[in-house]
């Protein structure tokens, strides 16, 4: 699922995946679906070079000269066969009425409930579709400034547990929407550098830009399809191109660069977008006219104290700074960054009670609905040589699985994650292996600890300009103590140390077109 993202490929040596360049159209476009434009391989993302940093580097799509505009809009669409099969995929239930954390758990419904016994099983394989649609637009003044927007949009799921598409004209189609991804603008000098602007990837996943974390799977760790079945979906640690990492309104400059090191500071508010505040956007809304400050689980993005179950679990002003290399070296690509985040959190105001708290049944448990500043460092680095790519890169510190804060008391975060990929003209190959050890579950602080491991290998063929066939394996697991991950139970409840390892393991082909 993964796009390329190859900024920083261009530089490593791969740049060749990206194609020849669009060229530039004079005045007098012509009518869209009457002319036929010469093939080429097309980008599918929304950051591409013009925007990722200063100066901008030639890449697939055309770089605006002085007094222009270049404007371009790209998709792809991705079909998948997949077959996945894991430890949790067959259970049989004895359930009473259910908890009200267990009310949602897809593993229960209306009719097994008040002591039934109920058995779920689930198929192995499936047919999977999505599209992404991707616009920018990159321009330069007549005095050299540049600037511009990205727009990207993604196909949404909603649950059919609760729908029944049969009653409804448009089927299952209704249960697809479009959302926006990123949306971001930005302003550059190569004197000066770029202030990016939006929901748009943050230092981070600009520096990594998924080399040194070794996505060149097109189904990976980072949200593949392989890997959110079968219940055991391991963490994506490292932030690198990830949601919980762009997906908030945030400002980010990046330096220009010198002798190859540029460096990068990055700010957020909260993890949210302004306009979610309230209707209206008015910013004491959310207290004044819209009580959610003192709803359970509120979701205000701009609280700075909240009685909310999951109020203490946000940050607040989110802050990187990170420093960047690249260089060659007799053919020898290198890519190499550091970074470090610190934040702040909302405060918790609320009740500290077991029962409200859900440690009822965890005797020992440190969990007090309070949590940690996150504080921790991230880097990696990566070497291209020969059509060879070996990447690695480490996370640790105060956080908690991807992104979120650790609770007051829990364990501290540490991962690794190692590449190892090979290019030889259309075809790419390789093997990935993640593990990492965090708190997990927030009730258990203090009484264990969460570890997940995978390893993923496959490879992709660029069959024609656009058109890509891929095939991949994937084997995950992930274990803590006192935990069911099948039927949520902690500590001493009924079953909590049943299925507290579960492992899954899946395949999948298909291709993706990208215009």
């Amino acid at each position: 699922m993964r796009k390329f993202l190859l900024a920083s490929v261009a530089t490593l040596g791969t740049g060749g995946m990206m194609g020849a360049a669009f060229a530039q159209v004079p005045a007098g476009t012509p009518t869209q679906g009457q002319t036929a434009f010469p093939i080429a391989n097309p980008t599918a993302f929304v950051n591409n070079n013009n925007n990722y940093q200063a100066p901008a580097l030639p890449g697939a799509l055309a770089n605006p000269t002085p007094g222009t505009i270049v404007v371009h809009v790209n998709g792809k669409v991705q079909t998948t066969f997949q077959s996945e099969w894991g430890s949790a995929d067959f259970h049989q239930f004895t359930l009473n009425a259910p908890t009200p954390a267990q009310a949602g758990n897809a593993n229960q419904t209306s009719a097994a409930v008040g002591g039934a016994v109920g058995t779920y099983k689930v198929n192995p394989y499936a047919l999977d579709s999505f599209m992404r649609l991707y616009f920018g637009a990159d321009a330069m003044a007549t005095n050299g400034l540049r600037y511009g927007a990205a727009i990207e949009l993604r196909e949404n799921f909603t649950s059919q547990i609760s729908s029944n598409a049969s009653t409804n004209a448009s089927g299952y189609s209704s249960l697809s929407t479009v959302f926006v991804r990123r949306a971001f603008t930005y302003a550059a000098g190569e004197n000066w550098g770029i202030v990016r602007f939006g929901m748009a990837d943050g230092v981070i996943g600009i520096f990594d830009n998924g080399i040194t974390t070794g996505q060149f799977l097109i189904n990976g760790f980072n949200g593949g399809d392989n890997q959110n079945v079968s219940g055991a979906a391991i963490p994506f640690f490292f932030l690198a191109q990830a949601g919980a990492e762009y997906d908030n309104t945030k400002l980010v400059y990046l330096s220009p660069q010198i002798a190859g090191f540029d460096f990068g500071i990055q700010w957020a508010p909260n993890t949210s977008n302004g306009y979610g505040i309230s209707t209206g956007n008015p910013l004491n809304a959310a207290v004044v006219t819209d009580p959610c400050a003192a709803r359970a689980g509120s979701g205000c993005p701009n609280l700075s104290s909240g009685a909310g179950l999951n109020d203490g679990s946000r940050a607040t002003n989110q802050t990187v700074i990170g420093v960047r290399y690249q260089g060659t070296f007799g053919g020898l690509g290198v890519l190499a960054y550091a970074a470090y985040e610190h934040s702040g959190h909302v405060q918790y105001t609320g009740l500290t009670t077991p029962a409200f708290l859900g440690t009822t049944n965890v005797p020992g448990s440190a969990y007090t609905g309070s949590y940690d500043n996150l504080s921790f460092g991230s880097g990696g680095a990566a070497l291209t040589f020969a059509g060879f790519t070996f990447s690695a890169n480490a996370i640790g510190g105060a956080l908690n699985g991807q992104g979120a804060l650790r609770p007051t008391g829990g364990a501290s975060e540490k991962a690794f994650i190692l590449g190892l990929k090979y290019v030889t003209g259309p075809l790419t190959v390789g093997v990935e292996a993640e593990k990492g050890w965090y708190q997990g579950n927030v009730v258990l602080s203090g009484i264990s600890q969460r570890y997940a491991q995978g390893i993923a290998v496959g490879g992709n063929y660029v069959v024609a300009p656009g058109f890509t066939v891929f095939g991949e394996y994937m084997y995950e697991e992930i274990y803590q103590g006192a935990n069911n991950f099948v039927t949520g139970a902690v500590g001493n409840q009924l079953g909590a140390n049943l299925n507290n390892k579960v492992k899954a393991q899946g395949f999948l082909i298909g291709n993706v077109i990208n215009f």
